[in-house]
């Protein structure tokens, strides 16, 4: 899939806005150099999970990126549905037609029906992970004092770049 970049760079982005304190300000370029990605990159994931309603932004000086909803009411689907769009994965073009042994029959090919059963399987398994989730993962991993010590790292880098 060549949107999997993309969905990883969106699902990071959310994760870390909903780790960051509310008072850091973060712009897409500062995120993006704190993640070591590309800023151009990723402000075009931001544009989509944008107008999906994931996050909003401002401009100005105290402008920037944050959740527009609570972690708890954003799940792994909602991210990958806001990159990729809605619609389905597996394209059909009827290429059984051309096989030995067809014969037409009315409905999907087992092929399809194949796809699109791993697709609902993923989907519902996208759907029952959420934002918090992997935000209480990072937690669980880390002592009290080092999470303190990692935010103020944050803030610094935020402050300077």
């Amino acid at each position: 899939m060549k949107s999997s970049l993309s969905v990883e760079y969106a699902i990071h982005s959310v994760i870390n806005l909903a780790l960051f304190p509310s008072d850091i300000n973060v712009s897409v370029k500062k995120l993006a150099r704190f993640m070591g990605v590309t800023p151009t990159y990723l402000a075009k994931v931001f544009t989509l999970l944008t107008k999906s309603g994931i996050v909003r932004s401002s401009i100005g000086t105290k402008g920037g990126v944050k959740l527009a909803k609570a972690p708890e009411d954003i799940s792994f689907y909602d991210v990958f549905i806001a990159i990729n769009g809605g619609g389905d994965m597996f394209q059909c073009s009827n290429v059984r037609a051309f096989m030995i042994g067809y014969e037409p029959m009315p409905g999907i090919c087992d092929v399809h029906r194949t796809m699109l059963d791993a697709e609902e399987a993923m989907f519902a398994h996208l759907k029952n992970v959420k934002i918090i989730d992997m935000v209480n993962a990072v937690y669980e991993k880390m002592e009290l004092g080092e999470i303190e010590e990692r935010i103020e790292t944050l803030r610094e880098h935020m402050k300077n770049n």
